[in-house]
């Protein structure tokens, strides 16, 4: 069997767009190591293969983690939170951590049974899987050795047992292509290929008309992509991206996120959450409606410091790094969302003092700008000879 994946792990939630299937399937970039199997509550077959990415529980053999073992990975992961592992955001480097691994072979496996189990409507003992992935770390991480440390971490023999219920599936997965770039690389090729509307309110703002992503293929551009854990400041003239031009620091909503879950611990004595669970607060006032008020509270207070950051990060590397040639400064990733309203405007008059154009993606896009670039990239670049061989579900 064959899987085709552009991965983009976040230190939010691991991004995927497989050919064929509709949408991007997010899930949390958390794992949690157990000493052994939980109770198995439900033994309809199909049931558990239709919710195994939502329940998933693998044992891993791999030569590239630290510890061979039995792990939920995901929202199973997160449902409590202790001995739940997230990316550190504050230090670690996601070519030397082992979640990128961990959590890409457990969802890999795991679709190649969902894709056997379609095919067949029986569940196979075992699979041989062979993957071919893009994958980012990010700019200030990513060098020649980095690239390849991660690389050849993927390309090393693994061996993944998925269990759905009671039962257990054994998978052989090998990495045949393996490719990993720089965070925010990936999403200047979004930007050319994308449709009108994603230029909608850059378009009113500035009163153009007809603009697709084919109007700023010979621009130059200063990207901004502003995630949980870092944000990338990328370059590009045209098509090219100028690497020795690209860099990033550690800052995004998670940073903001870890301040606001402080600030919560202290209005509520005994709180113990992780960030994943502090998003569900933010982005599910239904299910918490205890805690959503105060938790966009805490936010609102604690972003003020990563947006100031980042604003003077911006002006720095424009004028000082870029002397101020960029045409554009587009803004993007899953902080862009929440840092808009507190962030446009200074943005706005930054960039009309030095002759420079706003292109702020609009929330319907930003979160998913790198997964659809590494797509993109294995559709018409890195994996062309494949692509249409993946047979989706």
């Amino acid at each position: 069997m064959k899987l085709i994946l552009a991965n983009d792990v976040g230190n939010d939630k691991m991004k995927i767009i497989e050919p064929g299937v509709e949408g991007v399937t997010k899930i949390p970039s958390a794992y949690k190591r157990v000493s052994r199997k939980p109770q198995v509550h439900e033994t309809d077959v199909q049931k558990n293969v239709v919710n195994l990415l939502d329940q998933l529980l693998v044992h891993i053999t791999s030569p590239s983690v630290r510890r061979d073992g039995l792990y939920m990975i995901g929202n199973r992961a997160i449902q409590t939170t202790e001995g739940v592992t997230n990316m550190d955001i504050a230090v670690t480097e996601k070519h030397t951590n082992d979640l990128p691994l961990i959590n890409s072979l457990g969802y890999a496996a795991a679709r190649a049974v969902q894709k056997e189990y379609e095919a067949t409507k029986e569940l196979p003992k075992s699979i041989d899987l062979e993957v071919y992935m893009s994958t980012a770390i990010p700019a200030s991480q990513h060098n020649i050795e980095t690239a390849k440390h991660l690389e050849d971490r993927f390309k090393e023999g693994h061996l993944v047992v998925v269990y759905v219920g009671k039962e257990a599936v054994t998978v052989q997965v090998e990495f045949k292509g393996i490719k990993v770039t720089k965070e925010g690389i990936p999403a200047l090729y979004t930007i050319f290929e994308a449709p009108s509307d994603m230029f909608t309110e850059f378009s009113k703002e500035y009163g153009l008309k007809g603009i697709d992503g084919s109007y700023f293929m010979n621009s130059k551009i200063m990207h901004s992509d502003m995630g949980s854990g870092t944000t990338e400041y990328i370059y590009s003239v045209g098509v090219n991206p100028k690497p020795d031009l690209c860099s990033g620091e550690r800052r995004g909503v998670g940073h903001a996120i870890e301040e606001a879950i402080s600030l919560m611990a202290e209005e509520r004595k005994g709180l113990n959450i992780n960030r994943q669970q502090f998003a569900n607060y933010i982005e599910k006032p239904d299910e918490y409606p205890k805690d959503h008020e105060l938790a966009v509270e805490c936010l609102k207070e604690a972003r003020i410091n990563q947006i100031d950051f980042i604003l003077g990060d911006i002006r720095k590397r424009y004028t000082v790094t870029l002397s101020s040639e960029p045409e554009y400064i587009a803004v993007y990733g899953g902080a862009s969302i929440e840092f808009k309203d507190d962030m446009y405007e200074e943005l706005k008059e930054f960039a009309d003092s030095v002759d420079a154009k706003v292109l702020w993606i609009p929330k319907e896009y930003a979160v998913n700008m790198n997964v659809i670039g590494l797509d993109i990239l294995n559709k018409n670049m890195l994996f062309v000879e494949h692509y249409n061989d993946a047979v989706a579900v």
